[in-house]
């Protein structure tokens, strides 16, 4: 297969008359290739919400493609993964910031999707932040020694009358995991109030609060480790992990389309042991709004931006060149993938 580099093909062999139909046409199995200049960048990224960690990597795309190609009018707009989705499939926005979970839902037509979006609405353009997001899943070390719980599957098979976080109907990476822990066991959420349990549709941050003031025992969220959030609270609270057995961990993660991983020993003062878990990446998507142009140069300038990119937030250490195309189920959008084969990443 052969892999062409951007730096040298565009400037010194444009007069090649086998190139330029290469160019056209493309080799087998490659995009075809198509003339990128260095002009300014001009689009809007829909967005999660406006703080936070995920809003820290939809900035430091638009910041890369700010240092790759000056003067570009980027933005990444603030909002929520499902208007996104909504954004690209409307062609209102050429690009959206989601997790590995929104896709999937999309396509399999799962609400609050009305219905199954055409194959080919959405494709990858780059992975910024791949297996940062871990699911977590933790409360009250007093609670679970009340009702002796060590594991997830005790809470479910002892019907555990549980206070339990699920985050706001609007967080679809959380309740997409609420739902898919549960199917494991052939439950759903709702089951847990049908055993006399209560479920709290709160926010994280809210949830803490709850948890601090002993109104709150099982929260089921996710974040980058070590979480400051969790730190806090566990200075003022004691808390404790439930463990996920591996086989619950993979039928999470073949559902959502995500990553099987741990949280290290040591992350936290009351985690001394491993923990199995489910792992989701950030990514750049395109609708069928996105441009080929578009699509290249922001895969081109994450790749150039690498370094300074992680090094801006401590959250996007496991970002790396390699792990870019890396999109899971997703296609790569045709001007990403060209980009990619040219440097070498893919074939």
């Amino acid at each position: 297969m052969i892999k062409l580099r951007k730096s040298k093909v565009t400037k010194y062999l444009m007069g090649s008359a086998l190139l330029a139909l290469s160019m056209t046409v493309g080799f087998a199995g490659a995009e075809p290739r198509q003339d990128i200049d260095d002009s300014p960048v001009n689009v809007t990224i829909a967005g999660y919400s406006s703080g936070g960690q995920v809003a820290v990597f939809g900035e430091g795309v638009v910041e890369a493609v700010r240092r790759t190609y000056p003067d570009s009018s980027i933005i990444y707009e603030p909002g929520n993964p499902a208007g996104a989705m909504e954004y690209l499939k409307n062609e209102r926005r050429p690009f959206a910031l989601e997790s590995i979970v929104e896709p999937k839902m999309a396509y399999a037509g799962r609400a609050p999707f009305r219905e199954k979006y055409p194959p080919g609405t959405v494709t990858g353009v780059l992975n910024g932040s791949p297996d940062v997001f871990a699911l977590k899943v933790y409360g009250r070390a007093d609670f679970f020694n009340e009702h002796g719980v060590k594991s997830f599957a005790d809470l479910v098979e002892k019907e555990v009358p549980m206070r339990l976080s699920i985050n706001q109907p609007g967080n679809l990476w959380a309740r997409e995991h609420v739902r898919a822990l549960f199917s494991y066991f052939g439950k759903t959420m709702e089951d847990v109030e049908a055993w006399g349990g209560e479920l709290v549709a709160q926010p994280t941050g809210a949830s803490h609060d709850l948890m601090r003031d002993g109104r709150l025992d099982v929260i089921i969220t996710g974040g980058a480790t070590p979480s400051g959030r969790i730190v806090e609270l566990g200075s003022v609270q004691d808390l404790a992990f439930v463990t996920l057995s591996d086989e619950l961990v993979k039928h999470v993660a073949d559902d959502l389309g995500a990553s099987v991983g741990s949280i290290p020993a040591g992350s936290y003062d009351f985690v001394d042991q491993e923990l199995a878990t489910v792992m989701s990446s950030f990514m750049i998507v395109a609708g069928p709004a996105a441009t080929y142009e578009d699509a290249y140069k922001l895969a081109k300038s994450m790749y150039e931006q690498m370094e300074h990119y992680r090094s801006s937030h401590r959250a996007l250490q496991k970002a790396s060149r390699e792990q870019l195309p890396n999109v899971s189920y997703l296609e790569l959008h045709p001007g990403a993938k060209a980009f990619y084969q040219e440097v070498g990443l893919i074939d």
